[in-house]
């Protein structure tokens, strides 16, 4: 079976970079994905475009919690990542400016697919 959310890390790994990111000299988000009392921890570094992802607990300019449930939705493209945010399914601490770059990370809302806006992508 079809992992989502370790898909979704790894493809980010394999990415190593994305233009889209070029704005962020040097942040970082860490992902705090928990299930059954457990949590993995993703920590995605982000240097001007240029993307690393490693499994660490600690650091982060900015952290997303969310249930691993909420976040395969998420990681899959079933479910928007600010719309989760703002329905308290997931959280968000520290940089704003992350936040609102890292939701580029993620695949567009569910709605959107088959239409792209103006620029390519949805921001």
């Amino acid at each position: 079976m079809a992992d989502a959310t370790e898909d979704f890390f790894h493809g980010l790994a394999r990415r190593g970079h994305d233009r889209r990111l070029r704005a962020i000299d040097e942040g970082s988000v860490r992902f705090d994905i928990s299930r059954d009392g457990r949590t993995a921890h993703w920590l995605v570094s982000i240097d001007k475009g240029d993307i690393r992802v490693s499994e660490e607990a600690t650091g982060g300019d900015a952290v997303v919690e969310a249930d691993r449930a909420v976040f395969d939705r998420i990681a899959s493209g079933e479910a928007y990542f600010l719309t989760t945010v703002l329905r308290g399914e997931a959280a968000v601490a520290g940089s704003p400016r992350l936040f609102a770059t890292v939701r580029k990370l993620f695949p567009p809302p569910p709605a959107s697919r088959g239409t792209r806006r103006r620029g390519g992508g949805h921001e």
